[in-house]
């Protein structure tokens, strides 16, 4: 899992590179930590929910792009992906910052949400674990 992450960071990375904006500006991509969400005690399934994520803006250069997760059975694991405007004057912050995660149930289990909080003094990703069943409408 977590050469996979790091290979789709590596990808993002590129891709920003090669970008044909010309308008001065380094962008990169990285992953922020998630501090709450929230979710339903269970799901429904065929039904499309919002769930909202709150997450960390490390400094005032960062700004949301989208969420990324990866599939493995039952197990979503999310992450929260920011763009960095570098070659700016940054100021660091602490802002808590929430978007949506917009989801719809297509299978018939229980899932288990896996948040990225951080990563811990070995450079190995930590999660924050979540299981919600589905019932049937």
């Amino acid at each position: 899992m977590m050469k996979k992450v790091f290979l789709l960071l590596a990808l993002l990375t590129l891709v920003v590179s090669c970008s044909l904006d010309d308008d001065g500006r380094n962008v990169s991509y990285e992953f922020v930590p998630i501090t709450d969400y929230e979710l339903p005690d269970s799901l429904v399934l065929g039904q499309k929910y919002q769930f909202p994520i709150r997450y960390v803006s490390p400094t005032d250069c960062n700004a949301f792009y989208g969420f990324e997760y990866d599939r493995r059975d039952s197990t979503r694991f999310v992450f929260v992906v920011n763009q960095v405007f570098e070659n700016e004057n940054c100021t660091t912050t602490t802002d808590t910052l929430e978007a949506t995660l917009n989801f719809e149930v297509l299978y018939n289990y229980t899932y288990v949400f896996k948040f990225f909080k951080g990563f811990d003094a070995n450079d190995e990703p930590t999660y924050i674990t979540e299981e919600v069943p589905v019932k049937q409408p």
